[in-house]
């Protein structure tokens, strides 16, 4: 009994992750104890919204953008907990902070690289990333990771 309670809980787990298989990174550090708030409302159609303790998520936009390209919306996540992290609303050093930190996690490279695959598909201009090409050149080489 105690073993099917332990494989329920794994799965458990697993589903609530979004069911990658891979390695992911975590929050470390001084965004350790950040709270991640699940409210599709409060995040205005985007994965992640920074409010000034924490983070409303939408899994429902994330699972929307991994049926888009699978894994892509973990670097949307880490590019909020950036904005926490360095204390400033500016995207393009979100989108550093986030491509320098999976960089240097466990298959944080195919995250970053899945997120490109879906910024050159889906991606459109914002006045804070401009084009989506120079988006992706700045996280390029942001994360110096050959990507």
């Amino acid at each position: 009994m105690t073993i099917l309670r332990c494989f329920t809980a794994a799965c458990l787990l697993y589903a609530s992750l979004g069911g990658s298989s891979i390695a992911q990174w975590s929050p470390f550090g001084e965004v350790v104890d950040v709270t991640v708030t699940n409210n599709c409302s409060m995040t205005g159609g985007e994965i992640a919204v920074v409010v000034s303790d924490g983070i409303f998520y939408c899994p429902s936009r994330a699972k929307i953008i991994n049926n888009q390209v699978p894994d892509a919306d973990h670097f949307y996540l880490v590019q909020a907990y950036g904005q926490l992290a360095i204390h400033k609303r500016s995207m393009k050093l979100a989108d550093c902070w986030a491509a320098h930190q999976l960089a240097a996690a466990p298959n944080g490279r195919h995250y970053v690289r899945q997120w490109i695959r879906h910024w050159q598909a889906y991606g459109t201009w914002k006045a804070a990333y401009d084009s989506p090409e120079q988006r992706i050149a700045n996280v390029r080489s942001c994360c110096a990771c050959g990507i």
